[in-house]
């Protein structure tokens, strides 16, 4: 791939943000501890250059193209030029407002099989921008550590949860069954 200036891309963030990013201080960790008055601000702290790390170790190759036409391979192919660039842009997210042209998606709906006239042999599933899904997992998982840790999930909830399964909520149900 060919050598790709980081300046050249973080003056793309900036032309899609609308304003130059605020200097932002590299955190590299998040305090186990947190108090009541301290909630917003863990939730709300700068993006870790960890947590960056973390969420493109998620991104699946060959997958489709987003709505900007940037695809997956671009940015886990440029590697550490990018880093920056996209901590900058991300807590300029944070502090300034998502912009609205990274919120839109579209929706395709694909057969399954079966039979074509009934609705639930298809499935949809909406493409948007690269940049919109890294950062929105990088939020959902600093969500969910928060969450967790303050035990905010109901008792009974197990979607979307580490270490949770489905199957056990179906042992449970059979066992009050039996």
């Amino acid at each position: 791939m060919d050598k790709i200036n980081a300046v050249t891309l973080l003056e793309g963030f900036r032309a899609l943000v609308g304003h130059s990013p605020p200097p932002i201080q590299l955190q590299t960790n998040h305090s186990a501890q947190v108090t009541e008055s301290s909630h917003s601000h863990t939730l709300n702290a700068n993006i870790t250059l960890v947590e960056l790390l973390q969420a493109l170790k998620k991104l699946q190759r060959n997958k489709a193209t987003g709505l900007d036409g940037m695809k997956v391979e671009f940015i886990l192919d440029v590697g550490e030029l990018l880093h920056m660039p996209l901590l900058t842009t991300f807590n300029c997210f944070l502090a300034e407002g998502f912009p609205e042209a990274l919120s839109t998606g579209v929706v395709h709906v694909f057969f399954k099989g079966g039979d074509a006239s009934k609705f639930d042999n298809y499935k949809g599933i909406t493409i948007g921008p690269i940049l919109a899904k890294l950062f929105a997992m990088i939020l959902d998982k600093r969500l969910s550590e928060w969450a967790e840790q303050h035990g905010l999930h109901a008792k009974g909830q197990v979607g979307f949860r580490k270490d949770y399964r489905t199957t056990d909520q179906l042992f449970i149900l059979r066992t009050l069954i039996e």
